[in-house]
């Protein structure tokens, strides 16, 4: 399925809207939500990412406030891991696609944009 996409054999409105658009708006917006949750269970405190890197505060810090933060960092991760599938995913269909290499350039470049969008929005 994500080799299918990965390798250029979709077309260019599927691999744009489809892959592109849509998953990174749905891991977007699921890391962002864990995002949310995350600064509710600590009550918005700024600090908080300082002190979880404290090896000691592990064992001092909430158990709820540990679970979300582990949700958090791994859906960033797999947020950050998808963004190279599409990069990777969008390139590899730029040079399948024969029609206009300006609307695909600019199909890519538009996923450019919203990988930096999307990772922005679901940093703590």
């Amino acid at each position: 399925m994500f080799g299918k996409f990965f390798y250029g054999q979709y077309s260019l409105s599927e691999a744009f809207w489809k892959w592109s658009v849509l998953g990174l708006f749905f891991l977007g917006g699921i890391s962002r939500l864990l995002m949310i949750m995350l600064k509710q269970t600590v009550n918005y405190d700024p600090n908080f990412l300082r002190v979880a890197i404290n090896s000691l505060s592990f064992i001092q810090m909430n158990s709820s406030a540990l679970v979300w933060f582990c949700f958090y960092v791994a859906s960033f991760l797999a947020t950050v891991a998808y963004s190279f599938i599409c990069i990777g995913g969008m390139y590899n269909t730029y040079r399948e696609y024969e029609k206009s290499k300006v609307l695909a350039f600019i199909c890519m470049a538009i996923v450019w944009i919203e990988i930096y969008f999307a990772i922005s929005s679901t940093i703590y």
